[in-house]
C-alpha cells in the first residue's frame, strides 16, 4: 500500500479530489434540484425554472455520478489513465445540460425580471461547480498519475501478481462500462419521459409533452428552415415584450388622457407596441347552428389594454407585477452571520386586467403552456343566456412567414388516390420563431395546381404544388404522385333485396 501511494504523482491526488468534489456536487444537486423549498413561490416554479422541464435537468446529476464512478475506477487502475477521458465526457455532458438552462437566469440578472422563475443562487452554484469540475478534469488528463512513466508501463503488465491485477482491472473496467451504460440508458429514458423532443432546441411551439415513446415513423413538424430563420432574423422589429414590467396601482385613474383618447377595442395604436395578444372562440350547436363567437385582447406597452368579446368592446389597464406579491428584497449576510434585508425591487408575478366595462371589471389570467403562455376566462353574454369563454394569449411578435404542416398525410401519393388535406394546417411563424396554426382556419386560402385532381383524386403522375395564402403570406409544398395506382377503397356490401 505504501508503495502504491508513494509512487503516485500530484495528478493522481488531484483526480482523487476531483472525484470527491463531483460526488459532493451530485449529492447537493439531487437534494435540491427538484425540492420545492428551493423554488420560486412567486412564479410557482421549481429551483431549475419553468423552462428546464423539457431538457430533463435530473440528467445533470446522472452524468455527475457516472463521471464520479469512472474516476473511482481510474484511481483503482491508474496505469490505464486513458479511461479518465470517459470521466471528462460525463462531466462535460452535465455542464452542457446546465448551459442550456442557465441563459434564462443570465437574462433575468440583466433585466431584473425573472420570468422563468427558479433559484438563481442555486443554479449559479451548479454552473460554477460544473465549470470547475470540467476544467480540472481536462487539466488532469494531461498529468501522469505516476511520478515515473516507466512505473506505469510496468504496472500495466500482468506477469507480476497477475491474478490480483487481473481482478482489479476487471473490477475497474466493469465499473466504467456499467457507469457509462447506466448513464446513457437512464438519460435516454428520462428524456423520452420528459418529452425532450423540443421544438428545435426550444425555438418553435410544438413541444412534445407526452410520456409515450416517440415513434420515429411519425414525422415531426418543424417549419424553421434556414430560409425562414433568416427571414426572422432580417425582419426589423426592435421591441422586446419580455422587457416590459407594469406595476399594479392602488387606484386606477380612468380619467387618464391616454386612456380617454383610446378607442374601445382598438387593434392598432400609433407609437405603441403590443406586449400580449389574446384570441379565443366559442361555439355550441343549437338547431343546426354552430357559428363561432370570437374574443380578442390587446395589451400595450404603456399599461393600457383594449379588447372585444362578441359585440362588447372595452378598454382599461393591465399589469404583471402585483402590489401584494410582485416584489422581492435583496438579502445579504453581515459579518456576524445575520441576514440583512436590502431594498425591494419589482418582479413579474401575474398578468391581469381591470376596466370599467360591466362584467369585465377584472380579467385574471393563469399560466399556460406551448405557444400560448396565458389563459383568461371571460364572461360571454347572449340574448338567450350567458356563457364563459377562454382567451389564450402570447407575447406578441409580428408574423414573418407562413408554413404548411402536411405531416397528417405526407407528400407522397399514388394515381387514383383521394386527396384529403383536411388534416393540413397553415402555421403562422413569428419573429421569435415561435409558430402556431392560424387561429381562424377559414381565413386560409388553399390552391391546388391545375390538372392535379379530378373528383378529388390524383389523375396523373408528377409533381404538383399546393399553396396556402393568409394575411399577405404564402406557403407552397410539392406533392409527389407516382404511377402505382392506389388500391381500390373497400365498398359497402350491396343491400339485400
Amino acid at each position: 500500500m505504501m508503495n502504491f501511494i508513494k509512487n503516485k504523482s500530484v495528478g493522481y491526488w488531484i483526480a482523487a479530489g476531483l472525484a470527491l468534489f463531483s460526488l459532493i456536487v451530485a449529492i447537493v444537486f439531487f437534494a435540491t434540484y427538484n425540492n420545492p423549498a428551493f423554488g420560486d413561490p412567486v412564479t410557482n416554479s421549481g429551483p431549475m425554472g419553468n423552462a428546464a422541464a423539457g431538457v430533463a435537468p435530473v440528467t445533470i446529476g446522472i452524468f455527475l455520478l457516472a463521471g464520479f464512478a469512472v474516476e473511482v475506477a481510474v484511481l483503482a487502475i491508474p496505469q490505464y489513465r486513458f479511461l479518465h477521458f470517459l470521466a471528462v465526457i460525463m462531466f462535460s455532458l452535465a455542464l452542457y445540460k446546465e448551459i442550456i438552462i442557465i441563459p434564462d437566469f443570465f437574462a433575468g440578472m440583466a433585466t431584473g425580471i425573472f420570468y422563468n422563475g427558479g433559484n438563481l443562487g442555486l443554479n449559479m452554484f451548479y454552473f460554477i461547480s460544473l465549470i470547475l469540475i470540467v476544467i480540472i478534469s481536462i487539466v488532469v488528463a494531461f498529468f501522469g498519475f505516476y511520478k515515473k512513466e516507466a512505473v506505469a508501463q510496468q504496472e500495466m503488465k500482468l506477469e507480476k501478481n497477475g491474478i490480483s491485477k487481473f481482478i482489479r482491472l476487471g473490477a475497474g473496467a466493469t465499473i466504467v462500462v456499467v457507469a457509462v451504460l447506466v448513464a446513457t440508458l437512464t438519460t435516454s429514458s428520462v428524456l423520452k419521459a420528459a418529452g425532450a423532443g423540443r421544438k428545435g432546441d426550444g425555438s418553435s411551439s410544438s413541444d412534445v409533452t407526452s410520456s409515450e415513446p416517440v415513434d420515429p415513423d411519425i414525422p415531426v413538424f418543424n417549419p424553421i428552415t434556414e430560409e425562414i430563420a433568416q427571414a426572422c432574423e432580417d425582419y426589423e422589429y426592435d421591441f422586446d415584450p419580455m422587457d416590459v414590467l407594469i406595476k399594479e396601482q392602488e387606484e386606477w385613474d380612468y380619467s387618464d388622457s391616454e386612456l380617454s383618447a383610446l378607442s374601445k377595442g382598438a387593434k392598432t395604436r400609433d407609437d405603441h407596441y403590443l406586449v400580449y395578444y389574446f384570441e379565443g372562440a366559442y361555439a355550441e350547436g343549437y338547431q343546426g347552428d354552430y357559428s363561432e363567437t370570437y374574443g380578442y385582447l390587446y395589451l400595450w406597452d404603456d399599461g393600457l389594454f383594449t379588447g372585444t368579446v362578441n359585440s362588447t368592446s372595452m378598454k382599461g389597464f393591465w399589469y404583471n407585477s402585483s402590489l401584494t406579491e410582485g416584489f422581492k428584497q435583496d438579502v445579504t449576510v453581515d459579518e456576524e452571520g445575520n441576514e440583512v434585508m436590502g431594498d425591494p425591487y419589482d418582479v413579474v408575478d401575474c398578468l391581469n386586467m381591470v376596466s370599467q366595462e360591466s362584467k369585465y371589471e377584472s380579467i385574471i389570467t393563469a399560466p399556460s403552456s406551448g405557444f400560448y403562455e396565458r389563459a383568461a376566462y371571460v364572461y360571454l353574454g347572449f340574448s338567450w343566456g350567458t356563457r364563459s369563454m377562454i382567451l389564450n394569449g402570447y407575447r406578441y411578435y409580428p408574423e414573418v412567414a407562413l408554413a404548411i404542416d402536411y405531416t397528417s398525410t405526407g407528400l407522397d401519393f399514388k394515381v387514383g388516390e383521394k386527396f384529403d388535406r383536411s388534416g393540413w394546417t397553415a402555421n403562422r411563424i413569428l419573429k421569435n420563431q415561435n409558430f402556431s396554426p392560424v387561429f381562424k382556419a377559414s381565413e386560409v386560402s388553399w390552391t391546388d395546381e391545375a390538372g392535379m385532381l379530378q373528383n378529388g383524386r390524383f389523375v396523373a403522375a408528377g409533381e404538383y404544388e399546393v399553396k396556402a395564402k393568409w394575411n399577405g403570406f404564402e406557403a407552397t409544398v410539392t406533392v409527389n404522385v407516382t404511377d402505382d395506382e392506389a388500391e381500390p377503397e373497400p365498398q359497402d356490401p350491396a343491400p339485400e333485396a
